[in-house]
């Protein structure tokens, strides 16, 4: 998009119907930030059903599994959310915005599927939620906002310290 170029769309229209967040993780997500792209608004969908997923897996309770996780399954999980910390920690600093965001579509679909072994209610499980915030608020800062709150945890998740990577925690057996 270019103002000299009179190719300009204004993200209104986008706003009302995906929220500002979708919007703003889309904008991070469909092309590296340095190089720019021609706009698109035709993956936007793709952004959206992420944001939706997420408050879905914080605000959703329900585990199918009758049965608690077991220490494998708590240890994936501690694993995936430190090696993804690792990597969104370094492409942070790298301004490398679109894997941040996969990255963290990656590590939601790993969440899911925890919770569906019995993880919600662990240790693991609730470090997993507060990291996973802490690394989606500079992507989406309404809606980590609201589900920090809504998680009890103190004031605003933009004024906690970032969180330090347990590298113990990122080998592979």
């Amino acid at each position: 998009m270019s103002k000299s170029k009179g190719n300009v769309i204004a993200p209104d229209v986008l706003v009302d119907k995906y929220g500002a967040d979708s919007v703003r993780a889309y904008i991070m997500f469909f092309a590296r930030w340095e190089m720019g792209a021609p706009w698109d608004s035709q993956g936007i969908e793709g952004s959206a059903r992420w944001v939706r997923r997420v408050w879905t897996l914080f605000t959703d309770p329900a585990s199918s599994s009758p049965m608690p996780a077991t220490e494998e399954t708590k240890k994936n999980l501690r694993r995936k959310v430190h090696q993804t910390l690792k990597r969104v920690t370094r492409d942070f600093e790298s301004f490398e915005f679109n894997t941040i965001v996969s990255s963290l579509m990656e590590l939601m679909n790993e969440m899911y599927k925890a919770r569906e072994a019995g993880a919600t209610g662990s240790a693991e499980w609730a470090e997993a939620q507060d990291i996973y915030l802490k690394m989606m608020a500079p992507v989406t800062p309404h809606i980590a906002e609201e589900l920090w709150a809504q998680l009890g945890k103190p004031y605003s998740v933009h004024t906690q310290q970032w969180p330090a990577v347990d590298e113990a925690a990122t080998r592979e057996d």
